[in-house]
């Protein structure tokens, strides 16, 4: 895998194409991140056909979506995480300077402002490789749907990632009764407000922590549904310039798993 930013178009032959032909037309399923398989779903295929065996040419014909190669690459990078293998990429002197000549980020992160769920850590990423926007809950307001914009629209990222994580404390905040709400700052009233219709959703009557992680879940899809609506995000996405998915981070494990929304 290379892990140089990809600055002009290659004419190399995709990776999983390769794979493809070497394991002689058929496609073995995908790199497991979470419990989830997601080399189909980078290949464009839902998540009622990842227990199917894909052949290479619908393979091949996903190849033309948005995003799975970029996506690929965060998933090795959250296999090194958990593993503790580390490569540390993109770190020194020599490459910061090359970067002060621009960026060419391969994926745009919306995540919490937690101190736990750094991207670039998680994802054992380095300078460059990720144009990251982080705010309490992962919620999307003007100014967080403006960032994605420029992140898909002038940076090229072919991929947007929406990340909540395990335990959010924004999420559990919404959670809350709210005359407990109440008691916050209008500021914090209105970061609040934005996920409880998210939280809503999700049945009362079981165990909180059970609560916690379908909000937690619920309130990242509610994120991704927004920014899908968003005209030329839109637009991106018909066009396969771009693709937008969910994720959530178990801080425990360390692990990344992605969602169906």
């Amino acid at each position: 895998m290379n892990d140089m930013p990809n600055f002009r178009e290659s004419n190399r032959m995709p990776r999983r194409a390769f794979h493809c032909v070497a394991l002689g037309g058929v496609a073995l399923g995908g790199v497991a991140l979470g419990g989830v398989a997601l080399g189909a779903m980078a290949a464009g295929i839902g998540p009622a056909a990842l227990s199917t065996v894909v052949g290479c040419d619908e393979l091949a014909a996903g190849q033309q979506d948005a995003g799975g190669d970029e996506l690929q690459r965060l998933i090795a990078g959250n296999k090194r995480f958990v593993a503790g293998s580390l490569k540390h990429p993109h770190l020194g002197n020599d490459w910061r300077k090359r970067l002060s000549r621009g960026q060419k980020p391969f994926a745009t992160i919306l995540g919490c402002s937690d101190s736990r769920v750094p991207p670039e850590l998680l994802f054992d990423q380095g300078f460059g490789d990720l144009f990251v926007i982080r705010i309490a809950g992962n919620v999307v307001d003007t100014d967080v749907t403006g960032s994605v914009e420029y992140g898909v629209d002038h940076l090229g990222t072919r991929l947007v990632v929406v990340m909540g994580h395990d335990g959010c404390g924004a999420v559990t905040a919404a959670l809350g009764a709210n005359e407990d709400v109440a008691k916050e700052p209008k500021a914090i009233r209105s970061l609040v407000g934005k996920i409880q219709p998210a939280v809503a959703t999700v049945k009362k009557e079981q165990d909180f922590a059970v609560r916690l992680k379908q909000s937690v879940e619920a309130n990242v899809r509610a994120s991704v549904q927004q920014l899908i609506k968003v005209p030329d995000l839109q637009r991106a996405i018909a066009a396969k310039k771009t693709k937008i998915i969910g994720c959530v981070y178990d801080i425990d494990s360390g692990q990344v798993r992605t969602l169906d929304v």
